[in-house]
Parts: C-alpha cells; structure tokens; sequence
C-alpha cells in the first residue's frame, strides 16, 4: 500500500501545478475576497462530502470487527464530521451569505453554476460503489491529498477586515494535517501489503480521483474569475430558474 500512498503524492505534486493555484490561491497581488470568490461554490460538495463520510466510506459491521484499513476508514470519518460547520461560519465572512426563501436557496444551490461541486460527489460514490477496501482507501487519501494541497494554499489568506477565514484558513488546515489516517505511525505500521493486480486497482482509483479534482477545480477558478457580487450572482440564477417555469409548464401540458 505505501507504493500507493508514493503514488498520490506524486499526482499531488502534479495538481499543485494546476491554474486555481498559481492563477487564484497562490496570487498574493488579488485580495482575500477575489481568491476565495469560489467558497460559495463547494457548498454542494462539502455537504455531500460529509454524506459519504456517513453512508459510504464508514463501514458498520455490528459486532464483525473491520479490517486495518476499513478501521482507518471509520475513524477517519468521525474526524471529518464538523468540518462543514466551518464553512457555514465563513459565508458571511466572504459577503457570500445571503437571507433567501428556501424554495430561492434551491435555485441557486442546484443551478447550472453550482453542478460541478454537485457532480463531484455522484461521481465518487459511483467509483466507491462496490469498490474493495483498498481501493475506497486510495480515494480517500487521495482526497485528503488535494485537501491538504487546497488549505495550505488557503492558509493565512486575509480579508479586507483583516480576518481570516475559518474554513478557507489557517484553522482548517491545522485540522486536516492533524487527521490520524496522515499520521507517519499510521503510513508505516498500519498499511497491509497489496498484490500487483491490487495495487494497479489501487492506482487506477487515484488516477481517477485526481482527474475529477482537476476538473472540479478548473471549475472553481472560473467560478472565481466570473463572481463579482455573490448578491447579484444569486439573484440572476433564481431569475434564471424562475424564467424556466412557462417552458416547463407547456412541457408539462403537452404531455397530457
């Protein structure tokens, strides 16, 4: 399995390379607000995240006790649990938090300009479906991989305020570097040995994971690059939404 975790890194390295890093995150001559115009965005995905925490990557086998890497798994997803509450806190921070019917919230959240964190999280549940241990594995590191790489570059990042993000800041960060499935005892004593066939399923899953990120990134830097007023932009995607109704109600009628 540490051929793996080798693995991940290198494609970490490679990801760190990637435009919403050295055009937005890394680009110390925008302010706080502008390098982090994408927060509103994850909101899909870091909520479906903690779901699979929950539903798919945590494993409750009763009184059966969970192989060394399920047993990472589980602990792993406790550790995951608040994080979202974080990002909650930072809406208002970021001029993205807005009082909204919730019948307007829904518009905005399952629009066209939130899909890429939507889809994001279908996509990694159909890979984990059915996947062995090993391999969910490998997509979680793989996951925490591109956290981690994400929140150092989020770190110390200051708003206009002066005041620093909790989620999108140095308190996340701090949070993900602390996660037990990182720690070096874990990488050295806990990881079971893989065959060739397994270890090229292994691969294959991070291969896979790490090209949904990089698209799911790109999306976020034009996210970024596109939002000027989060106001404005909410506004426009429910209008957008609204507009849709007449086309959806002839739709409808002719069908009958």
């Amino acid at each position: 399995m540490q051929k793996v975790i080798d693995y991940i890194e290198e494609h970490r390295k490679s990801y760190e390379n990637h435009a919403f890093f050295t055009r937005l995150l890394a680009n110390d001559s925008l302010p706080g607000e502008k390098r982090l115009a994408w927060g509103p965005s994850v909101v899909p995905f870091i909520m479906g995240y903690s779901d699979l925490n929950k539903y798919v990557f945590r494993k409750d086998e009763g009184n059966a006790r969970p192989d060394q890497l399920q047993a990472l798994l589980n602990a792993h997803t406790y550790e995951e649990d608040f994080h979202w509450q974080w990002m909650l806190t930072d809406l208002e921070k970021l001029g993205a938090d807005s009082s909204m019917p919730l019948s307007d919230a829904t518009r905005v959240l399952w629009s066209e300009n939130f899909s890429h964190s939507r889809r994001l999280c279908l996509e990694l549940a159909a890979l984990a479906a059915g996947a062995p241990t090993y391999a969910v594995f490998a997509m979680v590191e793989s996951i925490e991989a591109v956290s981690i790489t994400i929140f150092t570059h989020c770190r110390g990042i200051a708003l206009r305020d002066g005041r620093e993000c909790e989620f999108f800041g140095t308190k996340h960060y701090m949070a993900e570097a602390s996660h037990s499935i990182k720690s070096p005892e874990v990488e050295e004593k806990s990881l079971p040995s893989l065959d060739d066939a397994q270890r090229e399923e292994a691969k294959r899953m991070v291969d896979r994971t790490f090209s949904l990120f990089d698209n799911w990134s790109g999306s976020l830097l034009r996210f970024a690059l596109e939002s000027g007023d989060h106001e404005r932009t909410y506004e426009r995607l429910i209008q957008e939404s609204k507009d849709l109704l007449p086309e959806a109600e002839a739709v409808a009628a002719a069908a009958f």
